[in-house]
C-alpha cells in the first residue's frame, strides 16, 4: 500500500511548510463561520463513550433520519470514526460471514477500493451509467455472498440515485439476498431533490442492508471523526460489539460536538456549496470547460481539455503552489478530469479557477486569452 496521488502531493507541500501553498483538495465544505459549539470539560474526556454511542448523539441522529422519512429507533444506529471507519466494520464483518465480493458503483475512491481489498474482498467496479441505465442486477450474478457498494450522491461525478432506481434496488436485494451499502456522506447536498431518492426512507427490510454517514462532509467536520451506521438492530448489535474490541468507542467529546452541530443543521454549508455550483457551471460556460453538472455532492467532475490532468497538477503545484484533486485518486484512474470542491470560501474558489483555465490554456499550447 502507498499513499495516494493527492496523498503524495499534501505530503510534498507539508514537507515545505515555508512556501504559500492554497489547498484546493478536499472536498469538505467550508464554515463561512465557525458554529457556535459550547465547550467541553474534563468530565467528557476523563470516560470512555458508550460502544454504541452516546445517548445525546443517537436521539440526534434518530431525529434527523426522522425528518428525512426514516423511522427508525436508536437500536438500529451505531457511532463510528467517520464513514470509513464504518465501512471497515462492515467489510471485515460480512468477510467473516463469507462475503468473498464487492461491486462498486464508479469510479470509486482508491482508499474505498484499498479499503474494500484489504479487507479480503474481490473488488469490481462498473461504471456509475453502466450500473444503473438499466437492471443488470441479475446479470451480474448478485446473491448472499456478494456486497454492493453505492454512492449517492456520488463521488466524484454527483450523480444520485433517483426513486425508481432505488426502490428497484432494494427490490433485488431483497430477491437475490446480496448485502447492499448505501455511502450517503453527501445526502445534504442534493442539487434539485425533485425525484431523487433519500434512500433510507425506501428501504423496507433492512437485513443485508447498511446506511454510512458521516459529519465530515455533511456538517463540514472531518476533524471530529465521528460518523454512524444504520442497519437491523440485531446488526447493530453484532458491529458493537466488534467496536468494543477494535476500538472500544468513539470520542466522547467528538460526540457531544456531533450531537450539538446536529441539533444546530448545516444550513450555511448547504448554501455555501449551491453557490459554488453555480459559480463553477458559470466558469466552465466562460471558459469552454467541459463537465455534466452534478445532482449532488460537494464538488463538481470538471475536464480542464488537458490530455493529462497529472501534468496539469504538477504545474499548478510547481507554478502556484496550488494543490488540486485529480482522476487519478479513483479506480480505475481517470487521466482527463479534476474534482473541484464547491463549498470551499468563494473567493479562493473563483482565483483557483482562473489559475486552473490558465495553465490549461497553456498546456494546450492555445494563446492566453487574458
Amino acid at each position: 500500500m502507498s499513499l495516494t496521488p493527492l496523498g503524495r502531493r499534501l505530503a510534498r507541500a507539508a514537507a515545505a511548510p515555508h512556501e504559500p501553498w492554497e489547498i484546493l483538495a478536499e472536498n469538505v465544505p467550508v464554515w463561512p463561520e465557525p458554529p457556535s459549539l459550547p465547550t467541553a470539560g474534563w468530565e467528557l474526556d476523563g470516560q470512555y463513550a458508550p460502544s454504541q454511542g452516546t445517548d445525546e448523539l443517537l436521539e440526534a441522529l434518530r431525529l434527523r433520519q426522522l425528518e428525512q422519512g426514516v423511522d427508525l429507533g436508536t437500536d438500529s444506529l451505531l457511532v463510528t470514526n467517520g464513514a470509513f471507519d464504518g465501512l471497515g466494520l462492515i467489510a471485515r464483518r460480512l468477510v467473516a460471514k463469507g462475503v468473498r465480493r464487492a461491486v462498486c458503483s464508479g469510479p470509486v475512491l482508491l482508499s474505498v477500493a484499498d479499503l474494500l481489498s484489504s479487507a479480503g474482498l474481490d473488488l469490481h467496479v462498473l461504471d456509475w451509467t453502466a450500473l444503473f441505465g438499466e437492471s443488470r442486477w441479475d446479470a451480474l450474478g448478485l446473491g448472499p455472498g456478494d456486497l454492493l457498494y453505492v454512492n449517492s450522491p456520488h463521488n466524484p461525478t454527483g450523480a444520485c440515485l433517483d426513486r425508481a432506481t432505488a426502490s428497484d434496488l432494494l427490490a433485488a436485494q431483497r430477491r437475490l439476498g446480496f448485502r447492499l451499502v448505501l455511502d450517503l456522506v453527501y445526502d445534504s447536498f442534493v442539487q434539485d431533490p425533485a425525484g431523487l431518492a433519500a434512500p433510507l426512507a425506501l428501504v423496507e427490510d433492512w437485513r443485508g442492508v447498511y446506511g454510512l454517514n458521516s459529519f465530515s462532509k455533511n456538517y463540514g467536520a472531518p476533524g471530529l471523526r465521528v460518523g454512524w451506521l444504520t442497519a437491523d438492530p440485531p446488526e447493530v448489535a453484532e458491529l458493537t460489539a466488534r467496536m468494543e474490541w477494535e476500538r472500544i468507542a468513539v470520542s466522547t467529546r467528538a460526540q457531544n460536538q456531533a450531537a450539538q452541530l446536529c441539533k444546530l443543521g448545516n444550513r450555511p454549508l448547504t448554501e455555501r456549496v449551491r453557490a459554488g455550483h453555480r459559480l463553477v457551471l458559470d466558469w466552465a460556460r466562460t471558459n469552454d470547460v467541459r463537465l455534466s453538472p452534478p445532482q449532488g455532492g460537494t464538488h463538481v467532475w470538471v475536464d480542464p481539455g488537458v490530455a493529462d490532468t497529472e501534468a496539469l497538477a504538477d504545474a499548478l503545484m510547481a507554478e502556484h503552489r496550488l494543490v488540486v484533486t485529480t482522476g487519478a485518486n479513483y479506480h480505475p484512474a481517470d487521466p482527463g478530469h479534476l474534482r473541484v470542491p464547491t463549498g470551499a470560501d468563494p473567493d479562493f474558489l473563483a482565483r483557483s479557477l482562473e489559475t486552473i483555465s490558465a495553465v490549461s490554456r497553456r498546456l494546450r499550447r492555445l494563446p492566453d486569452s487574458g
